[in-house]
This record gives C-alpha cells, sequence and structure tokens, in this order.
C-alpha cells in the first residue's frame, strides 16, 4: 500500500532581493513522518520550514497540501494554516492575554467564524425556499457563542492537565518560564487538531534546563502519530525522533536518509564535515 503523500513540495525557490535562499527544492512529506531537518546556519532550513505554510511566499513552486496548492497566490491560505500547526522559537504568545485564552482564541475564532457562516446560509436559503417548489434543507445549529466558548475553554483546560499546567490557566505569559511557554505554545497549535506540526528550533530559545520538558512534550505528540516536520541543532533528539533526517545546505536539500543513515554513515563530504562539528 502507497504511503500518503501530506505536503507535496515541487521546484520550490525563495529568494529576498538578489540572495537566493532556496534553489529548486522539490520534496514529498508523508503522513505519520517525523522529518527532521539539520544543517548550519544560513542553510535555509528556517525559510524552507515557513514556506510549507507560506509564511514566506515562494518565489517560485507550488506546495500541494489536501489536494491544494497552497503556494498560489488566489487561495485563501488562512483556511488551510488551520490544519498546519507552527511552533516557533520565540513562543509568540499573545502577553495580554490568560494561558487559557492564548490557548482557546484560535478554536474560538474559527468557531464563531463557522456559526456566522451556517446563521447566513439558513437565512438566505429559508428567504429562497418561499420561491422554490422543493425545499432545500435548513443546516441544523446546535451551537451559541457562548457554548462555543465552553467547549473551546474546557479543551484547552483538558490540554493544559496533559502537560500539567492545569494551574496557570488564569496565568499571563510574563509569569512562566521558558520551558512552559514553550510548552503553551504546543498546545496551542495542537487545540486546532492540526494534520501536520512545523516546528522551528523550538528549543533554541530556552535555558538547558528546560529542553528536556519541552524535548519530551515533542516526543509524546509524536508518538501519537502526529505528522512532523522540525528543524533542530539538537542532534540526539533528531536521532531519536525522526524517522527521515533532512540535511540542508545552501539552500538546497544535500542529502537524506534514516536517522542511522545520515548520523553513521553518511555520504557527502560536506555532511560529514557538518556532523564532526555538531557530533564534537
Amino acid at each position: 500500500m502507497d504511503k500518503e503523500v501530506l505536503l507535496d513540495i515541487q521546484g520550490l525557490s525563495k529568494s529576498f532581493g538578489r540572495l537566493e535562499v532556496l534553489k529548486d527544492i522539490s520534496e514529498k512529506i508523508y503522513k505519520g513522518e517525523k522529518v527532521v531537518i539539520i544543517g548550519p546556519s544560513g542553510s535555509g532550513k528556517s525559510t524552507f520550514l515557513r514556506c510549507l505554510n507560506c509564511m514566506e511566499d515562494p518565489t517560485a513552486g507550488s506546495i500541494i497540501f489536501e489536494g491544494v496548492d497552497i503556494a498560489d497566490m488566489k487561495v485563501d491560505i488562512n483556511v488551510h494554516r488551520r490544519h498546519i500547526g507552527m511552533v516557533f522559537q520565540q513562543f509568540n504568545l499573545f502577553n495580554n492575554k490568560t494561558v487559557l485564552q492564548n490557548i482557546s482564541l484560535a478554536p474560538v475564532f474559527v468557531g464563531l467564524q463557522q456559526l456566522r457562516k451556517d446563521k447566513r446560509y439558513n437565512f438566505f436559503t429559508s428567504l429562497g425556499n418561499r420561491f422554490r417548489k422543493e425545499k432545500k434543507p435548513l443546516k441544523e445549529i446546535g451551537r451559541t457563542k457562548k457554548t462555543i466558548r465552553e467547549e473551546c475553554e474546557k479543551q484547552a483546560m483538558e490540554l493544559l492537565s496533559r502537560i500539567g499546567l492545569e494551574e496557570k490557566a488564569q496565568a499571563y505569559p510574563s509569569t512562566l518560564s521558558g520551558g512552559q511557554k514553550q510548552r503553551i505554545a504546543i498546545v496551542r497549535a495542537l487545540a486546532m487538531h492540526p494534520t501536520v506540526m512545523l516546528f522551528d528550533e523550538p528549543t533554541s530559545a530556552l535555558d538547558p534546563e528546560m529542553v528536556g520538558e519541552v524535548l519530551e512534550l515533542i516526543k509524546a505528540v509524536a508518538e501519537q502519530g502526529m505528522t512532523m516536520v522540525i528543524v533542530t541543532h539538537e542532534m540526539g533528539f533528531a536521532k531519536e525522533v525522526g524517522t527521515r533526517v533532512l540535511f540542508m545546505d545552501g539552500g538546497g536539500i544535500l542529502e537524506q536518509g534514516t536517522p542511522d543513515e545520515i548520523f553513521n554513515h553518511p555520504k557527502s563530504d560536506r555532511l560529514k564535515d557538518f556532523l564532526s562539528k555538531v557530533l564534537a
């Protein structure tokens, strides 16, 4: 049985002015994979990751996600981003909102947006039904603004409970440690029930003693079958979690393989040189 392709990257290039950061990359990400991206600074790792949900618009190429080229400027990227979770280096929590509000904000927004859409549909359908012989059925609306908020807050509390931070629900991000902020950023992304999770060096802004708790959470999410693409400088983590490792250099994927192939049997001199420095 063929593996399901979740992201199909075709001829992806990205330039900032005259600087070509990504050079004609074609790659497939399969459902359930844990793809880890390693490489030296400036190799294009983070830019590649950010292009996968069009936080950076590609200069050329296409990114097929769930049958749609999300790199097409005519596509409403916000609709598709709901299914692509993103965890940043710097947490990106809203400092003026509580932890509970940070986690429930996006699900509440999407829920209210759908509620308004369903109500508009029913209004115009019922209006049209006055002139139709065969009436169109109306959508059943069992949710209200209040119940949507209650459901999303309940889910947020369940996620906080999973990571042992339910007592921080009413706290503000400024009162939390770096490790706590990053774990909350991860469950905030999970609250949208994404199809794939993107991690951009999720431990790079943490003190060394806080790295472990964040990596353990990512491992737990990985064990549940989530498809992941992770840019990291943690080589031990890459070996343990990755099902496939991509080595990027000079704006392209220079070598790829299983963790054993990449770390124990590298082929290119460039990868051998890189590993000799980061594993020393």
